[in-house]
């Protein structure tokens, strides 16, 4: 495990609310990237993205994300006390095919939901497609997958914000309506290393399963959907579709059925559902 001088004197950091120590000692994180502050920890790692995949699997960590990204380049609000990171893999080292890189995003939804429901077994953390984890119908993390490549070198980077010690009390207000937190749930702390870590864990657990039960993941993919058999609105590209959502198919893909047609939606943005 590669463990350099930088890393060491952050862990020691009074301003670094992670083991970072105990992080890597629990993961396959080989280097860890942390800043108090950062605008995205998804820009970051596309800045130092050939340092970090030479010691990848890589982990860009802050305690506080000024400007993170949501998909389709949607700003990602986040105050202290979130868990905002990105994991950063050469592409060569997943077990999965290209044919299949595009269900790496859904295998990280599902992680993330193992590890809240980990540690918190009576919440109904549910799924909406591609990777948002959701209590009933407000937004409890966010994941924002992206793959660049340096020096004919290919990267998948997985950017992953959870709300955990921060409170959406304090979000605007049209945020505050549709996204929650783990502290504005249960009215306490949780310790982010460990969470962190479990994270990490299943997240590698859950791409190793896209090869070896390829069909069981889906399945549970589509078992927690909260789109499945909902009137759903997707915008997609100049494109907006509104159908009955049958589930999601082998290739990732959200399945929606119209009057006229089934229509199989690789990407787009979901504006409504029933």
């Amino acid at each position: 495990m590669h463990v350099d001088k930088q890393f060491m004197a952050k862990s020691r950091s009074p301003q670094c609310p992670f083991d970072l120590e105990r992080i890597a000692g629990n993961t396959d994180v080989c280097h860890i990237e942390f800043h108090e502050t950062l605008r995205s920890t998804n820009t970051t790692a596309v800045e130092l993205l050939g340092p970090l995949l030479d010691n990848a699997p890589a982990l860009v960590l802050t305690s506080n994300q000024s400007a993170g990204r949501g998909r389709k380049g949607n700003p990602w609000w986040s105050s202290g006390g979130a868990l905002t990171f990105s994991w950063v893999v050469d592409a060569a080292q997943l077990p999965v095919t290209v044919e299949r890189r595009s269900m790496v995003s859904l295998a990280a939804g599902l992680a993330v939901r193992d590890a809240l429901l980990d540690m918190l077994p009576h919440c109904p953390f549910v799924l909406k497609w591609p990777n948002d984890v959701l209590i009933g119908d407000r937004k409890v993390c966010g994941i924002l997958v992206e793959q660049h490549a340096v020096s004919q070198r290919q990267a998948v980077i997985i950017g992953i914000g959870v709300n955990v010690n921060n409170s959406l009390r304090d979000a605007p207000m049209e945020i505050a309506q549709r996204a929650t937190s783990l502290f504005d749930l249960e009215n306490r702390s949780f310790d982010l290393s460990s969470l962190l870590i479990v994270i990490l864990q299943r997240l590698r657990y859950r791409i190793n399963q896209l090869m070896t039960q390829p069909r069981l993941a889906l399945a549970e993919m589509n078992h927690h959907n909260v789109l499945t058999g909902r009137i759903v609105t997707l915008q997609t590209g100049d494109a907006t579709i509104t159908g009955l959502c049958v589930g999601v198919d082998e290739e990732g893909q959200l399945v929606l059925q119209t009057e006229l047609q089934l229509h199989r939606c690789a990407s787009g943005i979901v504006v409504k559902w029933d």
